[in-house]
Parts: C-alpha cells; sequence; structure tokens
C-alpha cells in the first residue's frame, strides 16, 4: 500500500512586525531576537501564514521543556496577541526536527503552518542553504519548499494530515 500525499501552497511568510503581530521596531523584521524568560535569552524569528509564530532553534529539540518555554515565549510581552513556538533543531544539511506549542493549545504534534515556519525560519537563517528541506515533525516527515518571489511556500506532506486545510489561505493539490 502506498502512502498517498497531498501539498499545500501556504503563500509568502508575513515578517512585517505590525502585521504578525509581534512587538519589534530596530529593523525591518524580527529575525533571530532575543526574548528573555527566566534571564536567558532565546533567539525568536516572528512570522505568520495566518497566525502569528515564533522559530526558536535549539541543539536538541527532544530535550526542550515545550509546555513551560512554549508558554513563557508564547505569551511573552513581545507578542500582544500571543503566537504559537516552534523548537528547531537542525539534524543535517536538509532535514529539520521541530516540536510545537500551539497557542490556545499547548504542546501539539503538528500543524502545516507551524512545519512551514520551522522550515521558512531555517532558510532565512540559513541554517539550511537549499530551497527544501525535510521536517520531522509529529512522527511525520514533510517536506517544505520556499522559492523566494515565486508561488511561496509550500507543504508536502501524509494527505491525511493536509487534506482539510482548506480554511488557512493556502491551496490543495494531490500526488
Amino acid at each position: 500500500m502506498t502512502r498517498r500525499e497531498a501539498t499545500v501552497t501556504m503563500g509568502e511568510p508575513v515578517t512585517v512586525p505590525v502585521l504578525i503581530p509581534v512587538e519589534h521596531k530596530s529593523t525591518p523584521a524580527c529575525i533571530n531576537d532575543p526574548f528573555m524568560v527566566d534571564g536567558k535569552a532565546y533567539g525568536v524569528t516572528a512570522m505568520s501564514f495566518g497566525t502569528p509564530h515564533g522559530a526558536v532553534f535549539v541543539d536538541e529539540a527532544d530535550a526542550v521543556n515545550v509546555p513551560t518555554l512554549g508558554a513563557a515565549l508564547g505569551s511573552h510581552v513581545l507578542f500582544p496577541k500571543g503566537a504559537s513556538i516552534v523548537f528547531i533543531q537542525v539534524v543535517g544539511k536538509e532535514s529539520l526536527k521541530a516540536r510545537l506549542w500551539q497557542r490556545g493549545e499547548g504542546e501539539t504534534p503538528f500543524t502545516p503552518e507551524a512545519a512551514c515556519v520551522a522550515g521558512t525560519a531555517a532558510m532565512m537563517l540559513q541554517k539550511v542553504l537549499q530551497s527544501k528541506v525535510s521536517v520531522l515533525m509529529g512522527g511525520n516527515i514533510l517536506r517544505v519548499e520556499w522559492e523566494r518571489g515565486g508561488a511561496g511556500v509550500s507543504l508536502t506532506g501524509p494527505a491525511h494530515l493536509l487534506e482539510g486545510e482548506s480554511e488557512a489561505p493556502c491551496g490543495l493539490t494531490g500526488s
């Protein structure tokens, strides 16, 4: 039995602080900016594909206390409406592992938007040097592709995870 895949097109990432929203005034976008939690600085890259997210790169995704740190960063004063937080570990030249603290839900295995945030943030910060990256999230491998100036970010993965996501600002195609 073959696994059916689907692709969703998420559009371009929103990085303008007022549109995310994130309180940020020093540069045009909030890219790897320090957010202080309990005396420690965490580099946060803020973006949105429809809802506010913060991407945080970590050495070991499995070692992060996602419920505690995710809640602290997601409700940080710099995110006036709150945000979902994606913790991302670079595991290879073209692969990432990600865990999600979802705003209003707590730790969640996966959302299409969070997988796209992980992949896009890795490309923005040149953690991966390709326009494609695999993201291991919630036990699934997803492929994020971002052709800057093209059709935006697309996500390919198991159809049962991606179908029904049409209420998000994206389109769905089957494979």
